[in-house]
């Protein structure tokens, strides 16, 4: 049973949302910034190792943020930390894997069933949003773009959460306070 009062869960979540978009901005940076000092140096072909660079800088921050600050578990014990980072890497490698195919499946399979009703609504929300960005958008890159990362995006990170709070960043349940007293006696 967990004691988490709603206030705790309210902060949790709160914190837990804070620091994804600080890591996202992490993995922006880094990646913008790798880009801007080796795509000179190497041309097109430096994405893929300033890909890597930011997946890994962003896997950090995040490992230790959600750590410290989201589920407060504050020991660095070797063991503990080696596990709580190896199940972290495994289930962002996972969650990473099943936003790609996600991704795959929307612009492959959904889209195409999709597209055909969603397209006269895109257009109505559009022209009554006056939204500059959106309208200067054409509709194949604009709202298909912007569907499709949310879609996904929402997916991943609730995949993640309940992979931080159930398997890696788990809190072990206290034996109830019952049980204590009967072994006292």
């Amino acid at each position: 049973m967990s004691n988490m009062t709603k206030r705790d869960k309210l902060r949790e979540l709160s914190l837990y949302i804070i620091f994804g978009v600080l890591t996202t901005l992490v993995d922006f940076v880094v990646y913008q910034g790798l880009e801007w000092v080796l795509k000179p140096r190497w041309g097109d072909h430096s994405y893929l190792f300033t890909l890597v660079v930011a997946f890994i800088a962003a896997l950090v921050f995040g490992f230790v943020v959600n750590k410290l600050f989201v589920f407060q578990k504050k020991s660095w014990e070797p063991r503990a930390v080696v596990k709580e980072a190896t199940t972290f890497t495994v289930t962002r490698l996972f969650s990473f894997g099943l936003g790609s195919l996600l991704t795959i499946l929307f612009n492959d399979v959904v889209w195409d069933k999709a597209e055909p009703w969603f397209t006269p609504l895109w257009e109505t929300w559009q022209q009554r949003a006056q939204i500059p960005l959106l309208n200067a958008m054409a509709p194949d890159e604009g709202y298909r773009l912007i569907v499709k990362w949310t879609f996904v995006a929402v997916v991943v990170v609730v995949m993640n959460y309940v992979f931080g709070k159930w398997i890696v960043f788990r809190k072990k349940e206290s034996p109830p306070v019952q049980e204590e007293q009967e072994e006292a006696n």
